[in-house]
């Protein structure tokens, strides 16, 4: 059976009444450009890839409102319609869309306006998954004896203007025979799965200095002169030729459209018939330097360089040690990548016999499988590979999850329906009915057990899985993490982890970051261990054990609400604070379990989700929460601003986040043998403040007063922590200024 991945926040039967509202295609036709048939494109992740579109429309679309939208569907599994960022102009559609890796898929795009399409255009095979660069003389090319077949069938080639299955003899590289290629490709394909795209540059004979930017010179010419010319002085000078076409098919590829470049070269170099013509190994060096430096200046990016050892001749003529000394030297200072020794390759591996340079067919089929040896542990890493980051340590981790994980999905399929509990406002007939988009459902004093999630998904199945990406950043010289910001990627949360501000607040805190980012995850998720058991495994990856028990501050944006609010009503004794920045559903918000963990909810003014289905509504539901549950929450709102987090924003959260902290976590508790156990707070010990009001909007001078003090009415105005984050609160409802560091 065909299982579909739908859009996030729109259900499987949605999707179907669309598709059946939708006429037949009209007379438009859309013709796409990109992808190219059989193209592979490099992916971000071990599960996804951005899908560039361009195309063109047989007559202009001018409306105004028109979406873009492609899926994805290789017989067994389709994505569903994906909304494409991309425009429809003078007649040419733009776009890109994030989608899985895998392949060979049909990508279906598509043009509507108000639901009706306009045009559909289709490419029959794509690709996501990993692209490299192969170039060099003859042994990158197609010079081997035997010609090579892709036994996955999922391997493909561009010669700089289109792609086809990569047979040999592969295009755009010189010669007619076997080339390492299928060989290479289909163990990454058989490891990986995924497609695999070779573009293939490289070209018989030549020399280092052939592969030159145009105008580099050099002292003596290499054995063929087609490719350099001789300089009056007598210096020699590089054409430029081979290097401007090498250039050009690596950018064809888009920003950082593969991932590595394969150099197989040297022989042309080493110990040639004419001495005068030899290139020593100190020249070599500096000539394939520089090729890779002013290459990653011209691409815009450090692209990955894997260097072979090669300087073989035949029997009698087996290497160089100047030239292979010359080539490892760029893999110990860290210039290139270590690639084989193909040197070792002799006897029957090489044609005639063993009496030739190039590779029989068992050769090219070892060759193959001697660069797939370096290269495939090395993509592992790059997935989780840690880096220096903002003085302290980037750690990555992937996992495909299944859908039953998510908030959505526990909604629809354990969730009760019953909204006789529900006791705040939100009141549909008072105040007009929410946009159909918005997902509207009462109860969201959610009482799902893990034994009830369970059940379910053992009933129901857990669904299409998708991606999740952890990101944990931890600060140098800490010996233990004392507490973790805990992030869901939605919206603006993925910016918020890499705000050098926010690492420069942890690192004096000695506080950890941990991010994720997919949604069956990111809007809210079951069951609660799940982020316990992340934390776990990072924390045997990075030798602090301590980050599975350590307290945890939350952030949630728009439906990144339901993790930010929905987990502390699971488990608020591991919670010291936490924030609802914009959210999408207020009454997510509605979490009476959470009532004793400080909670800061902060609004957009001119946020459309503010408005539905009311300003009034909204902003009720913390007030009844402090009414009805003695909720320790304050409501912030940021006058003329929309539904994202502005730069005057982030000084009110960190605020929040170091006085929330100084105030629960004991400065001498150690999370390395067991969760620590958090200050309580009493509401008497805090500041009240009064809530801001839609009318009159704006920016207001709100009155703040200790607890005992307050004229207004205790029950529901907002809560705040003590009188250093009380000022700051009040400063930001009066001005929006909140001086950083405060």
């Amino acid at each position: 059976m065909r299982s579909r991945f739908p859009r996030p926040g729109v259900s499987l039967f949605s999707l179907a009444l669309l598709s059946l509202a939708i006429p037949p295609v009209g007379a438009v036709e859309l013709h796409l450009s990109a992808p190219l048939d059989y193209q592979v494109v490099q992916r971000d992740s071990p599960g996804k890839g951005l899908l560039r579109l361009a195309g063109e429309l047989s007559e202009a679309l001018s409306s105004p409102d028109l979406t873009i939208e492609a899926r994805l569907d290789n017989g067994t599994i389709q994505t569903g319609w994906q909304r494409v960022g991309g425009t429809v102009k003078a007649g040419k559609l733009t776009g890109a869309v994030e989608m899985p890796s895998g392949g060979w898929w049909k990508l279906e795009t598509r043009i509507l306006q108000g639901g009706r399409q306009l045009a559909l255009g289709s490419v029959a095979h794509v690709g996501i998954g990993e692209v490299f660069v192969l170039a060099g003389q003859s042994n990158s090319a197609n010079h081997g004896e035997e010609r090579q077949r892709t036994e996955t069938r999922r391997v493909a080639s561009f010669d700089g203007k289109g792609w086809r299955l990569a047979d040999d003899p592969q295009p755009g590289a010189s010669g007619a025979g076997g080339s390492l290629v299928p060989a290479f490709a289909d163990a990454v394909v058989k490891k990986e799965n995924v497609p695999v795209g070779i573009i293939a540059c490289g070209i018989g004979a030549t020399s280092v200095r052939e592969w030159l930017p145009r105008g580099a010179t050099f002292p003596n010419p290499p054995t063929l002169p087609g490719r350099v010319e001789q300089l009056p002085d007598g210096r020699w000078a590089s054409l430029g030729a081979a290097y401007e076409t090498f250039i050009a098919r690596m950018k064809s590829a888009g920003p950082r459209g593969f991932r590595a470049v394969l150099w197989h070269q040297g022989e042309s170099d080493a110990n040639q018939r004419d001495p005068a013509r030899t290139l020593s190994g100190k020249l070599y060096r500096e000539y394939l330097g520089k090729i890779i430096r002013d290459s990653r200046r011209d691409l815009g990016w450090a692209a990955p360089w894997f260097v072979a050892l090669a300087s073989y001749h035949v029997p009698g003529d087996e290497g160089s040690e100047d030239i292979r000394a010359a080539q490892a030297s760029l893999w110990k200072d860290g210039i290139a990548l270590q690639g084989p020794d193909s040197d070792a390759l002799k006897g029957l591996l090489r044609e005639r016999q063993g009496q030739g340079v190039h590779f029989s067919g068992p050769g090219l089929r070892e060759h193959g499988a001697r660069w797939a040896e370096k290269v495939l542990p090395w993509l592992d890493r790059q997935w989780t590979e840690p880096h220096p980051a903002d003085h302290g340590t980037e750690w990555s981790d992937f996992a495909p999850l299944p859908e039953c994980h998510s908030l959505g999905w526990v909604n629809a399929h354990v969730q009760t329906k019953d909204t006789t509990s529900w006791n705040g406002v939100l009141d549909e007939a008072k105040w007009g009915t929410p946009d159909p988009q918005q997902v509207v459902s009462r109860n969201w004093d959610w009482k799902v057990s893990e034994s009830q999630w369970l059940e379910a998904v053992q009933q129901k199945g857990g669904g299409g899985r998708e991606e999740v990406r952890f990101d944990l950043w931890l600060p140098d010289d800490r010996p233990s993490v004392r507490g973790i910001v805990v992030m869901s990627g939605h919206g603006s949360g993925d910016s918020l982890f890499k705000r050098a501000d926010l690492r420069q607040i942890a690192g004096e805190l000695g506080l950890a970051l941990f991010k994720f980012t997919g949604n069956p995850m990111q809007r809210g998720f079951w069951p609660q261990h799940l982020l316990f058991d992340r934390l776990r495994s990072f924390g045997g990856k990075t030798g602090h054990p301590e980050l599975e028990h350590a307290p945890l501050f939350l952030y949630g944006h728009s439906n990144g609400t339901g993790f930010s609010a929905i987990f502390p009503s699971y488990v608020p004794d591991r919670v010291w604070a936490w924030v609802a920045m914009r959210p999408g559903i207020t009454f997510q918000v509605y979490q009476p379990g959470a009532a004793s963990v400080p909670g800061l909810v902060i609004f957009g003014e001119d946020d459309p989700f503010l408005a539905r289905p009311s300003k009034e509504e909204n902003l009720a539901v913390v007030p009844t929460l402090r009414q009805n549950h003695g909720a320790l929450w304050n409501i912030a709102v940021e006058p003329k601003t929309g539904h994202g987090p502005g730069e005057k924003t982030w000084p009110l959260v960190f605020s929040f986040l170091r006085h929330s902290f100084a105030a629960r976590v004991p400065s001498a508790a150690d999370a390395e043998t067991g969760p620590m156990k958090l200050r309580p707070l009493a509401p008497e010990s805090g500041l009240l403040g009064r809530n801001w009001q839609a009318r009159p909007g704006g920016y207001q001078k709100l009155e703040v007063a200790p607890f005992a003090e307050f004229p207004g009415d205790k029950a529901t105005a907002s809560w705040l922590l003590n009188a250093g984050y009380a000022a700051d609160w009040q400063r930001f409802q009066g001005t929006g200024e909140v001086a950083p560091g405060k």
